[in-house]
């Protein structure tokens, strides 16, 4: 006999139910700050097509959202309460400081400016808080300075988040900030801006918004021992499955990236609003390498490929521009 399922609460149901409706999560417009340290270009070319499955954000997920703004939060508030000045909004508009690089393609908010710091108190700093867990935690104490490579080691994607942060704002050290969930210790690093890093970072992420083709695999076999972190990536199915990608703007071969992170439509010219981006149109044909096959011929309005079953597969518009 098959165990019974477990019982529903519906209490906790209805407050995740009620969370989820409320999230505002969507497709990025461009390439978060805080995923560009990613090894793998190919994940990051997916994200920006919005290729992949759409994430859905559960009512947990966004409890740990919120978890984490908190926890900025008061970690603004310690810094602040040990004499630190923490500018956590722009001054011109009220709102979290944003920035931009590689033509508004790379984009990101920052937790702060900070200036007061006690190992550099004339100095102002990229401020960036982080909540860790455990484990995670205890790799950023394995790693500190003066033994060791510090958050560079620890974890990169954040250590590429603070470089790019200092490229766009024009300092010249940053300040990390974070905290374990579990204990409340606290673990702090100053950074030093490595400008051939920062500047390889926008490069990279140049590169990605301009090309209208896939960049190789990371890794050619999902099941070996290097290949570990596919088996979580949220483009596994479109990269190594077969699987198609979804149908928008972005994924469409007459689609134009441009300058300011817009999108042009190259048939009608016109530009595509975010809303419009991610419904598409009848025009739609998929960038090839969108295609789980091998392209055999094309006309004006249609381009077939061969499917990994052997099937011959017709992509084809109507005709119907935005």
């Amino acid at each position: 006999m098959p165990p019974l399922p477990q019982p529903i609460n519906h209490t906790v149901e209805a407050i995740y139910g009620a969370l989820a409706r409320r999230s505002r999560h969507g497709d990025s417009r461009g390439i978060p700050v805080g995923s560009i340290g990613e090894e793998c270009e190919r994940k990051l070319w997916y994200a920006l097509r919005w290729a992949a499955p759409a994430e859905q954000i559960t009512g947990q997920k966004q409890r740990l959202f919120g978890t984490g703004l908190r926890e900025e939060e008061r970690l603004i508030e310690d810094l602040r309460a040990a004499g630190v000045r923490v500018e956590a909004t722009d001054p011109a508009n009220g709102q979290q400081f944003r920035v931009e690089l590689a033509d508004g393609w790379l984009r990101g908010k920052i937790d702060g400016r900070a200036e007061g710091v006690p190992e550099a108190p004339a100095t102002m700093h990229v401020l960036e808080c982080k909540s860790h867990n455990e484990r995670s935690f205890k790799e950023l104490v394995k790693h500190a300075p003066p033994k060791g490579e510090g958050l560079r080691k620890a974890k990169p994607e954040h250590f590429a988040q603070c470089q790019t942060y200092m490229l766009a704002l024009g300092l010249t050290r940053g300040l990390y900030l974070a905290v374990n969930k579990n204990t409340d210790e606290l673990y702090a690093e100053r950074l030093v801006f490595d400008a051939a890093f920062a500047i390889a970072l926008e490069s990279k992420a140049t590169r990605i918004a301009r090309t209208d083709r896939a960049p190789a695999r990371l890794h050619d076999d999902v099941k070996s021992k290097a290949a570990f972190a596919c088996a979580w990536c949220p483009a596994l199915g479109l990269c190594h499955e077969g699987q198609f990608a979804r149908v928008n703007c972005r994924t469409c071969l007459h689609a134009q990236l441009e300058a300011g992170a817009e999108v042009r439509c190259a048939l009608s010219g016109q530009l595509r609003s975010y809303n419009e981006q991610q419904v598409g149109c009848a025009s739609h044909l998929f960038l090839p390498d969108l295609v789980p096959g091998i392209q055999m011929d094309a006309g004006e309005t249609w381009v077939e490929y061969e499917l990994r079953d052997g099937t011959l597969w017709r992509d084809a518009e109507e005709l119907q521009p935005c």
